[in-house]
């Protein structure tokens, strides 16, 4: 009797370190993410910049894995950024809003000035990105905390 609650006691330590481990691998992920979406933003900004191209065309010519790094999991590429970015698994809600606001001014002026808004949304996520990379360490030692204790608070009650 005494060692199945010992056995169980070390179950719940167990899975609160899991569980702060997958709550701090998934910080982790949005902050990668967000670099993502900053480097494929560049990359929409350097192809209008020396082709001039549009939507459909730089789509096409992305590389997949900075696609899947920005969350997209598709296999048939959409011709338009707002489709792109409604297919893309964006962990972060306010870099999904900058992203919307992207999509909806894309395409709809002159090369100069498709170069400034990419320029601004650029900096936007700059911005977003340096916040989420700022309050990393903390979130994931918040989450170590709040997993780790509580299990081992829920395992004391129960010995």
């Amino acid at each position: 009797m005494y060692f199945c609650k010992i056995a169980g006691a070390l179950i719940l330590a167990l899975s609160g370190v899991i569980g702060a481990l997958t709550m701090n691998s998934a910080a982790s992920k949005k902050a990668d993410q967000s670099e993502a979406l900053i480097s494929f933003l560049r990359f929409v900004r350097s192809r209008i910049e020396c082709f001039s191209l549009p939507a459909s065309e730089i789509i096409q010519r992305c590389d997949k894995g900075l696609l899947y790094e920005c969350g997209y999991e598709g296999d048939d590429l959409p011709q338009d950024m707002g489709d792109l970015f409604e297919a893309m698994a964006i962990r972060d809600d306010e870099s999904y809003r900058i992203l919307q606001g992207f999509a909806e001014g894309f395409g709809n002026s002159y090369r100069e000035e498709q170069l400034k808004e990419c320029d601004y949304y650029i900096d936007l996520l700059c911005e977003r990105s340096q916040r989420i990379g700022e309050e990393l360490p903390k979130k994931k030692k918040l989450n170590s905390t709040l997993c780790i204790s509580s299990a081992l608070g829920v395992a004391i009650l129960l010995l």
